[in-house]
């Protein structure tokens, strides 16, 4: 478990960009048309290959068969996507299930809209692992007890997922550290030293297979097995606005999903594609469940694990932050 002073930092940072967002008006924007009469939508992901299916429901036409023009917007960090959902410079966005709670703990206008990316029950298919140096002397994630742990963020996904996991294998969370970093620089900090151990997601997980390190925990699997890791989210400005180019939207992108699920070279490609990756590389990568629909239990089961590990203040309520599924 990180330390308490650092949760203090992140809550205040939630804090402060909650009285900007409150300061700058929530109210539910018009959509443009483009010549063609199509909605205008652009959506925010990350240069992650959890967003494939996005970009092959581009690709195929599903989007546009909903009457909408999706351009794929790219963040640096995926802390600039919930502020850009909630002020409707980009009206749907994708976030991690944390930093989404996290989100409306704070009481930012945050509503889930449409399932992105999960994980399912094999370790060896799990796009996340903790891994560590040959000659570390970890054998065993029971061995991680005090280990400092290099994550993309604190107090997040990485850090409640790698807890949840060690804890299983008898580590005590709380002697845990974490330090960010950003994942292209942990491979080299891992062989300098200056951490015992790396979270790597996909597809660094496999760039950190080809340096020959050591996969420990598959801490996805290990903690939350078969759940929705990440969602599409919008503001309920916007959705209230907006219903039927969100019900389009959940449509469309409940056809990416199943697509992708039935393609997974298609969306080795894509990404390949779009993420200018080697090809081989992405060959080789885990890719992760894309599951039509709407997955409300995945967040209250997160939701119940941030509470316990005092990365929100509570669970929300329920009723409110959710887009009901489009028929």
């Amino acid at each position: 478990m990180t330390s308490t002073p650092r949760r203090l930092v992140a809550a205040a940072a939630f804090a402060a960009s909650a009285l900007t967002l409150a300061a700058c008006g929530g109210g539910g924007e018009e959509v443009a048309e483009n010549e063609e009469g199509l909605v205008e939508l652009t959506v925010m992901q990350i240069t992650t290959m959890d967003a494939g299916p996005l970009h092959l429901g581009v690709e195929e036409g599903f989007f546009e068969e909903e009457g909408l023009d999706v351009t794929v917007q790219i963040a640096e960090a995926g802390s600039a996507i919930v502020p850009s959902v909630v002020n409707q410079e980009s009206p749907i966005g994708y976030a991690n299930v944390v930093s989404d709670l996290q989100a409306i703990d704070q009481g930012l206008d945050v509503q889930f809209v449409s399932n992105c990316c999960g994980t399912g029950s094999d370790p060896e298919a799990d796009t996340s692992g903790i891994f560590v140096l040959p000659d570390s002397g970890f054998e065993t994630a029971a061995d991680l007890e005090g280990a400092n742990i290099a994550v993309n963020s604190v107090n997040n996904l990485g850090d409640l997922t790698i807890i949840t996991a060690l804890e299983q294998q008898g580590v005590d969370g709380a002697s845990l550290e974490f330090t960010p970093m950003n994942y292209s620089d942990m491979p080299a900090a891992l062989e300098r030293g200056d951490v015992d151990a790396i979270w790597s997601v996909e597809p660094h997980r496999s760039i950190s297979e080809s340096h020959d390190f050591v996969n420990l925990s598959s801490n996805f699997v290990e903690s939350f097995p078969e759940t929705q890791l990440g969602y599409y989210i919008t503001s309920g400005a916007f959705a209230e606005a907006n219903p039927e180019v969100v019900a389009g939207f959940q449509r469309a992108m409940d056809q990416a999903n199943q697509y992708a699920t039935d393609n997974p070279d298609e969306v080795r490609r894509v990404i390949a594609e779009q993420l200018d990756l080697d090809p081989e590389l992405v060959a080789g990568a885990n890719l992760a469940t894309y599951v039509p629909g709407l997955d409300q239990d995945s967040v209250r089961a997160f939701a119940a694990a941030a509470v316990e590990q005092g990365m929100i203040s509570e669970e929300p309520n329920y009723d409110e932050i959710f887009v009901e599924p489009a028929e």
